[in-house]
Formats: C-alpha cells, sequence, structure tokens
C-alpha cells in the first residue's frame, strides 16, 4: 500500500487526491457490504482507514510519523474513540459507516478552517 504524499506543497492537491482515492475505495467497500462480503471489504477497510488518518493528519498540517491523534486540532467528534472501533472491527457495516462518516466531518472541518483561514488573510489590520 502506497502512502499518499502528505508532505506535497500543494496541500489542496494532496486533499484532492486523497480524497478521490477515498471514493474509489468507498465506492468498492459499498459493493462488498452490498454483497455482504466482509471478508473481502476487509482490505479495502485496512486501506481506507490509513487514508482517513493520513487525510486527518494532512488536514492539521501534522507529521503522521511524529503526532498523535490528540495532537490534530481540526478532527470530527469522539475521532479517537470512533476510529478505536473501526480499527478492533473493520470487517462490520457499521464500522464502513462510521468511516465514511468521519471522512465527511473531516472534509467539512477542513473546509470550514480554509474559509476562515482566508477571510483572517483579507482583513486590513
Amino acid at each position: 500500500m502506497d502512502r499518499v504524499d502528505t508532505f506535497s506543497k500543494d496541500c489542496n492537491k494532496a486533499v484532492e487526491r486523497l480524497l478521490s482515492e477515498w471514493k474509489q475505495c468507498k465506492d468498492q467497500l459499498a459493493a462488498h457490504f452490498r454483497n455482504r462480503d466482509s471478508e473481502g471489504a476487509e482490505p479495502l477497510m485496512q486501506r481506507a482507514i490509513l487514508l482517513f488518518e493520513q487525510f486527518l493528519f494532512l488536514t492539521n498540517g501534522l507529521n503522521q510519523d511524529m503526532h498523535s491523534i490528540k495532537d490534530c486540532k481540526i478532527k470530527p467528534v469522539n475521532t479517537e474513540e470512533r476510529l478505536d472501533f473501526i480499527v478492533s472491527r473493520p470487517k462490520l457495516f457499521h464500522s464502513y459507516k462510521q468511516l465514511a462518516e468521519l471522512f465527511a466531518e473531516q472534509e467539512k472541518q477542513f473546509a470550514k478552517q480554509v474559509i476562515l483561514n482566508k477571510s483572517k488573510n483579507k482583513r486590513p489590520d
């Protein structure tokens, strides 16, 4: 499993690439769970979990190797607990749904932060 380049100078492009890969994973996972193929879904869930962790650290501007999830300022509510559940039960449909929600919530948090940063930069001091 290759790691998405989270140290790219252009954060937005890295986020787009990561979310594109998540969308592909999500579509494949949906098909596996629709067919009740939890065994086939497991490797994709493992990949999706890694993608979420990369997404979380990327959107916080942190190095994944040097920081923990607790260091992230921008994150969904109860991220650690929810991720622990997902990691411990990757074959469950509920884990897939939780992971999809974590991605959606983090994407919204990141978009909000981008907008706030832009508005701060436009203000005359």
